[in-house]
């Protein structure tokens, strides 16, 4: 948890450092330190951050150089200093912003003057996001946190792995970064050191996210092109910086929600680029600031050169505070060759000229060179530039052109590739072996004192950790049997050999399970895995369990074999002797009727011997297509309730049969079944990521997901008395419609070409959850449908469709608008087979309450006439 939660922190980040040092304190007017202050040379494109006591440290070649002192609501400080032979000292004091309130036309409307501001960078958002098509830099990374509380009950736990509370944690990378559109990320880290934060986090996928499009971490920008429906602003003031006049535009959610951002952003004027940001966001038990600046790293170009984020988390008994800090130098970039720069230096012109003469000129030139409409499209957009009184129409107008301008020079549309390119990190062979004496030089943040002390105490246990021999002895502690392990578990891992092994625990609660026929059962599985970095993945998992009511032992054993890891090809054999549901695809979950039979005597899980083996085997045919086949062999038998044991009924009743209620008996008497599966699946366009020669397809995929499968009952193979066939057809999709709506919808049809013989595990059997509380669901699971009620092995349809939103009905109401932070959802399922004509049931829902809980009311009908209504209690556990 508190690696994700120091990955996110990371969000956006940055670097700096080279040959004689200059030093000093950066503080305001009264002396007090002004933490990470960004410095930078503009002719160097080099700079630094200070510390979180205004320390700072750069590292400058001989010769002259203008140096910039900057940071949020402080006036930009131009420095002139000479580097000779010696070390320089140099204290600098910021002088506070001076704001001013800024001379505005005033609109009839009474609008408030930012939101001009803000459809004028929100329709450059498209050119700024692309303006850079690749570029170099080198970053470092600073992290430092505070575990401030621990439940007593970890407290000894985490002792032992050195964490304690109000201890220090300090980490800190040095990386060079290669960026090229949309998402390529080349990532060689060049040094590493850590006191004992988490040393796998990579913040680095976030290095290239900027402000105008942070949907990949969850959240609304307030530049996006449909953030006007999500925000309001405010023109707080105006200031002079670097020549250009800043408005600083406060961010105001219309909404609650952990998607939105509250604070300033600071707009240029007439450029319409993002000059720096103090922004909150609010997460689930966690508090975010973050501050960027960005800086002219070249002619018209502004990117980020210092970051630093507070991030407070509490949760659960534990509090952690972190600060992490990041400075970015050596920029070297490349202006993206497909876009048109033109209407940049049109307004460097204009603000050196006469708007009238330098538009003349420009217009001559262009029509030498363009067609009419394209002349006429950049005259649109430079008129709409220029206009004082935009509207949100003239906004998305303006949107468009830009958008449609920046492709303009491409000779043809390149479709988003299908890989996406996860960061190539690499780690230097030497970037966790740097000495003290490197870091002191290389550094471009000084260290804190409680920082030094950190690296200190680390530093000291380093050295014995890395013996030999005490690595030896934690390999063989690791290995070594303990007493607990026999109770709770233990997985060994033997890293040398890439293999693991798990056993279970007696005191497992999830290795407990109960119903009627078995009564309680005790389910020991163990583990081998073995693996190696060309995606090969073996696994081995032999199981024992007892049923002490039955007092029957069953004993399976599974294994599987990747041999292809980009193909996901897989092959695999099952076999052993279970007790297990008759709807064997999505039958009651085993802990829902644990608590169903126990408390309320409802044992809803029916349940028959099977004695098989299975064998199968996967692929990928082509990029999205999926094509799987199963053959497998039965020996079913008829199983009766052994225990009537409950904690508690108050109405006394007596369990039902291990019969499904109303299936004839001869449907589940005993039996043998021979079994073959196909089933092909295909999402076109399924983009994918590749990690150490693994495939793997991505969650947030829009495009449809088509399914063809065919099952066969084999008689007179193997004594089997099944003879079926049935071909199914299905499609699925999720795609957004707007911010954090989304809609989903399954539909699957069934044709039985032949039932000749069936039993009733053959059957088609429906996901549903009949119980007050459920414990998760999928979307196709109906709500208020009995268990195996509705089995058929006729022809069948069945139709799922819902529909997700943050701000659907009830956060539209006044009071509720900024009071909860929950989704809201509307369902709908449909039924048709020869036995149950047109059921179908509407529901309306409120999801991630307390994160966890889903309440939902649900209305069932039979054709025109109403069912049921039901109340459920959803765990996403």
């Amino acid at each position: 948890m508190t690696k994700h939660l120091l990955l996110f922190l990371f969000c956006l980040l940055s670097f700096s450092g080279y040959s004689q040092q200059i030093t000093g304190t950066i503080s305001d007017t009264d002396g007090n330190a002004i933490p990470f202050a960004n410095i930078y040379s503009k002719t160097l494109a080099t700079g630094t951050t200070s510390n979180i006591d205004g320390q700072y440290q750069l590292v400058l070649p001989k010769g002259e150089w203008d140096l910039e002192f900057r940071y949020l609501g402080f006036k930009t400080k131009e420095v002139k200093v000479s580097i000779n032979d010696k070390d320089v000292e140099m204290n600098v004091a910021l002088a506070p912003q001076t704001y001013q309130l800024k001379e505005v036309k005033v609109l009839a409307s009474g609008e408030d003057p930012a939101y001009y501001v803000m459809r004028k960078a929100i329709a450059m958002g498209d050119y700024y996001t692309k303006q850079v098509s690749e570029y170099d830099n080198t970053v470092y990374l600073k992290g430092s946190g505070k575990i401030t509380s621990v439940p007593w009950l970890f407290k000894k736990k985490l002792a032992e792995d050195d964490i304690t509370e109000n201890k220090t944690f300090v980490t800190e990378n040095i990386s060079k970064i290669h960026f090229e559109l949309p998402d390529k990320i080349e990532e060689e880290v060049v040094s590493f050191r850590s006191s004992g934060l988490d040393d796998q986090a990579n913040p680095m996928p976030f290095i290239t996210s900027n402000l105008y499009d942070t949907k990949d971490q969850g959240l609304i920008s307030p530049l996006d092109k449909n953030a006007l429906s999500v925000y309001r602003y405010e023109l707080v003031s105006v200031f002079e910086d670097q020549g250009r006049m800043i408005n600083r535009i406060k961010v105001i959610p219309r909404r609650k929600g952990k998607d939105l951002f509250r604070g300033y952003l600071n707009i240029a004027e007439n450029y319409w680029n993002i000059h720096s940001a103090d922004l909150q966001v609010s997460l689930p038990m966690t508090e975010i600031s973050m501050h960027q600046l960005y800086a002219p790293v070249s002619e018209g170009v502004w990117m980020p050169v210092s970051f630093d984020f507070d991030i407070q988390f509490k949760a659960l008994g534990f509090g952690l505070n972190g600060i992490y800090v990041a400075s970015i130098k050596d920029y070297k970039i490349k202006l993206n060759p497909n876009i048109d720069h033109d209407y940049l230096k049109q307004q460097e012109l204009a603000l050196k000229q006469e708007a009238e003469n330098i538009n003349e000129l420009t217009n001559q030139q262009d029509s030498e060179v363009l067609s009419v409409k394209e002349k006429k499209r950049k005259d649109e957009i430079q008129n709409l530039l220029e206009k004082d009184d935009m509207n949100n129409s003239d906004m998305r107008k303006l949107y468009r052109l830009m958008e449609k301008e920046n492709q303009q020079k491409r000779e043809e549309k390149v479709k988003e590739p299908l890989e996406i390119k996860i960061e190539k990190v690499k780690m230097a062979k030497d970037a966790k072996d740097k000495d003290s004496l490197y870091w002191t030089q290389m550094r471009p943040i000084p260290l804190s004192d409680d920082e030094k002390i950190s690296f200190t105490k680390k530093d000291s246990l380093q050295i014995v950790r890395n013996s030999p021999e005490y690595k030896d002895s934690v390999r063989t502690a690791n290995r070594k049997f303990k007493f607990k392990n026999l109770l709770f578990g233990k997985t060994y891992k033997y890293e040398d050999e890439n293999s693991s092994f798990s056993t279970p625990g007696l005191l497992n609660i999830d290795k407990i399970s109960f119903n009627t026929v078995q009564g309680f059962t005790y389910k020991a599985p163990f583990e081998f895995q073995k693996w190696d970095t060309i995606g090969h993945h073996f696994s081995l998992i032999p199981s024992v369990s007892y049923a002490f009511s039955r007092k029957h032992v069953d004993f399976s054993v599974e294994s599987k074999y990747r041999y292809n890891g980009f193909k996901r090809a897989w092959i695999g054999i099952k076999a052993g002797s279970e007790a297990v549901d008759f709807n064997q695809e999505s039958g009651i979950n085993p802990m829902l009727n644990d608590i169903s039979s126990l408390y309320f005597r409802d044992n809803y899980l029916k349940v028959f011997d099977k004695n098989y083996l299975n064998i199968w085997h996967e692929f990928d045919i082509e990029n999205g297509l999926h094509f799987s086949t199963e053959l497998e062999y039965e020996h079913r038998k008829q199983l009766r309730n052994n225990c009537s044991f409950y904690f508690y009924d108050a109405d006394d009743e007596a369990y039902t049969s291990n019969i499904p209620e109303g299936i004839a008996p001869e449907l589940v008497k005993n039996n043998k079944a021979f079994t073959i599966l196909a089933n092909l699946e295909y999402t076109p366009r399924h983009r994918y990521y590749v990690k150490k020669g693994v495939k793997h397809m991505s969650y947030a995929n829009s495009n449809p997901t088509f399914g063809l499968s065919y099952r066969q009952g084999i008689k007179n193979v193997f004594d089997s008395e099944t003879d079926f066939s049935l071909l199914e057809a299905s499609v699925k999709q999720n795609f957004s419609i707007g911010f954090n709506d989304n809609i989903s919808y399954k539909i699957k049809a069934g044709r039985y070409l032949s039932n000749n013989q069936m039993h009733f595990t053959d059957y088609t059997h429906f996901n549903t959850s009949k119980p007050l509380v459920m414990l998760g669901g999928d979307l196709n699971t109906f709500r208020l449908l009995d268990y195996y009620q509705f089995s058929t092995n006729n022809d069948y349809a069945e139709a799922h469709l819902e529909f997700t939103s943050d701000r659907f009905l009830l956060k539209r109401l006044p009071v509720l608008n900024n009071a909860i932070v929950i989704q809201e959802r509307l369902f709908a399922n449909y039924l048709t087979h020869a036995d149950k004509k047109n059921y179908w049931e509407v529901g309306y829902g409120l999801s991630q309450i307390f994160l966890v809980l889903d309440v939902e009311v649900v209305w069932s009908f039979d054709g025109k006439h109403h069912r049921d209504t039901g109340i459920k209690l959803k765990f996403n556990l």
